[in-house]
């Protein structure tokens, strides 16, 4: 199983929609708007790149409202979950 977050920004005022979207795809096992530079931040977990990339790149990405999208991947025996 890979895991990666995926920061992602969009205009203003578009945040909750990309949340809401992102509820749509099973990869996505957490979404939430953010206060920074990035807007939304989604934790991903998928079998393996080719996932990640039709995630991404065919599905995030294909939203009119994402502008820009930086995708990363965990390190598998440098990370721990509660």
């Amino acid at each position: 199983m890979i895991t990666a977050y995926v920061f992602i920004t969009v205009p203003a005022k578009h945040s909750g929609g990309v949340v809401e979207e992102l509820q749509k795809y099973d990869a996505v096992k957490e979404a939430a708007a953010v206060y920074g530079e990035t807007d939304v931040i989604a934790k991903i977990q998928v079998e393996n790149l080719v996932e990640i990339d039709q995630l991404v790149m065919d599905k995030i990405q294909a939203n009119s409202c994402v502008t820009v999208t930086r995708t990363f991947i965990t390190v598998k025996d440098l990370s721990w979950e509660r």
